[in-house]
């Protein structure tokens, strides 16, 4: 067992490995020194097999039949399992007996059916709207330019991290230190926040709106309705302060090694054009 005593050593199956991969990692310069079934070298196996990778945060991740494993190189003893994700984590979920026994106990009257389940849709895609938007904002680097914000942080490295961990109307604050915002479009970000706050914070058992009665079922829909369009305009507005940011680094900087010369589309030049429509720097900050 490569080393190892039998008691000392556990395999766990994950999928067969096709004769195509075997023959391609036989192929390999190291395969005379790690003869099949051997320990695995080198990330080209795992693509061979379907692996799909990802770096976040500086950590390499691989994922392969629905389990995230951490890389520090693709090597013995370099892999190390995460988590489980998917349908195989919803299986070993049911598998616990304990989360079985609450699925009985606790259920109530959270089962949505007819039209109310598209009222669950909607909100549902209004809040990922809303991430996407506060995901624009923390990497639209040149909002942050004042002279306070220049003074908190180092790297725009810095300034994304820090921002994510700003309110939405706190980055909208620190966005006005540095920049003239178009009176129609201030109007339009102030309303946003007060909606989207109540969107988040307890919009569906509010009076109003409560999604258990009919009546407030329907004044959801009116207030869905509007935020759907109105965050839609938010959206592109921070859109464009983000590819603002990206065309900003690529003039002063340069592309990065890898990226494509043809990183703008018409339609992305558009935007940068929307952004100098709604945003004008302060004297002060240029």
């Amino acid at each position: 067992m490569n080393g190892f005593e039998l008691t000392g050593v556990e395999a766990t199956k994950i999928m067969r490995i096709p004769e195509r991969v075997v023959r391609a990692c036989k192929r390999e310069k190291t395969y005379k020194k790690h003869p099949w079934p051997w320990y695995v070298y080198g990330k080209r196996f795992f693509e061979g097999l379907g692996a799909q990778f990802r770096t976040i945060d500086n950590r390499e991740e691989m994922l392969l039949c629905d389990v995230v494993y951490a890389v520090d190189d693709y090597r013995p003893c370099g892999i190390h399992k995460q988590r489980s994700i998917g349908i195989r984590a919803v299986e070993e979920l049911c598998r616990l007996p304990e989360l079985a026994d609450a699925i009985h106990d606790y259920d109530d009257e959270d089962i949505w059916n007819g039209p109310v389940i598209h009222l669950v849709t909607a909100l549902g895609m209004c809040l990922i709207r809303c991430q996407q938007i506060e995901h624009y904002i923390a990497h639209s680097f040149l909002l942050g330019i004042s002279k306070e914000q220049k003074a908190k942080y180092n790297t725009i490295n810095d300034l994304r991290a820090g921002w994510k961990k700003k309110t939405l109307g706190n980055m909208l604050l620190c966005i006005q230190e540095a920049w003239e915002i178009d009176p129609t479009v201030k109007a339009g970000l102030e309303l946003f926040v007060e909606s989207r706050n109540r969107l988040i914070h307890g919009l569906t058992t509010d009076e109003q709106f409560d999604i258990r009665t009919d009546w407030g079922q329907r004044e959801l829909w009116a207030f869905l309705y509007f935020f759907d369009i109105h965050s839609r305009i938010v959206k592109k507005a921070f859109r464009a302060s983000y590819y603002a940011s990206i065309h900003f680094a690529i003039k002063k900087w340069g592309l990065p090694r890898g990226a494509p010369k043809r990183i703008f589309s018409k339609r992305r030049k558009d935007e940068l054009s929307l952004f100098a429509e709604f945003f004008s720097p302060k004297l002060d900050c240029i």
